[in-house]
């Protein structure tokens, strides 16, 4: 009877200490589920929107300059640029092998471009190559279900109508440096065009605009259903400088 009641205390015991474990894994769990819901739900909620939404720049074309007389110097033509979303590259060296063999460029060269958009999203598009060909814009559109992760935009050039003659006072335009960006307190990213020296440098923010954006929903392949919401950019200023070319 002294063993029964001996066994009968020990099986009691065992069960409150089990009692008391899951009694408290079901409070950790119930404390940790209000922490994720309430505490952190703000933070979930934004990278589960931000997993879905896409905010894409659309750059704002450059302000014209025109001399004394109201004749163009400095003007924008269309061109034939090449974007690469990354985040649609199944294996990012192949996709810069194929654009190399295209574009008829050394590889080693894209992939110097490529390590200058090393700090932005990889769902950012990033240019890759601008100024193409009627004929290798025909060829990047070829292949686009092989490689989706390439895209091809008109964009803006910037065109000198008197070349070396105002080369000078004018200035051109080249990408932002690593330092240019760090000091521009997020005004620039890597791949933006800046004026250097002349007036482009001078006049560099009135002339730049304001760059928009689109914002797009994707689905879990990162492809594009639809254009969720649009700021359009804002041109740049135009310029009129007392300079005669006459």
């Amino acid at each position: 009877m002294r063993v029964v009641r001996e066994h009968r205390d020990e099986l009691i015991t065992r069960v409150r200490v089990l009692s008391s474990i899951v009694t408290g894994m079901l409070v950790v769990i119930a404390t940790g589920f209000w922490f994720v819901q309430l505490v952190q739900g703000d933070y979930y909620r934004e990278m589960a929107e931000n997993n879905r939404l896409r905010k894409l720049p659309i750059k704002a074309p450059r302000g014209l300059i025109y001399d004394r007389h109201g004749r163009l110097l400095v003007e924008n033509i269309p061109s034939y640029n090449l974007m690469i979303d990354r985040s649609r590259a199944g294996r990012l060296d192949r996709s810069i092998a194929f654009a190399a063999e295209l574009l008829g460029r050394p590889v080693e060269e894209l992939d110097e471009v490529m390590k200058r958009y090393a700090g932005l999203p990889d769902f950012r598009p990033v240019l890759l190559a601008e100024n193409l060909t009627l004929s290798e814009v025909s060829r990047f559109g070829a292949f686009s279900l092989e490689f989706p992760e390439f895209e091809v935009e008109v964009q803006h050039l910037r065109l000198y109508r008197h070349g070396a003659q105002t080369a000078a006072p004018l200035g051109y335009l080249g990408e932002v440096t690593q330092e240019e960006v760090e000091r521009s307190n997020g005004r620039y990213e890597p791949g933006d065009m800046v004026g250097k020296k002349g007036i482009e440098q001078t006049y560099d923010a009135e002339l730049r605009g304001e760059d928009g954006e689109r914002v797009v929903v994707v689905d879990s392949r990162g492809e594009p259903l639809e254009e969720y919401g649009r700021k359009d950019p804002v041109p740049g200023k135009n310029l009129t400088l007392a300079i005669d070319l006459d």
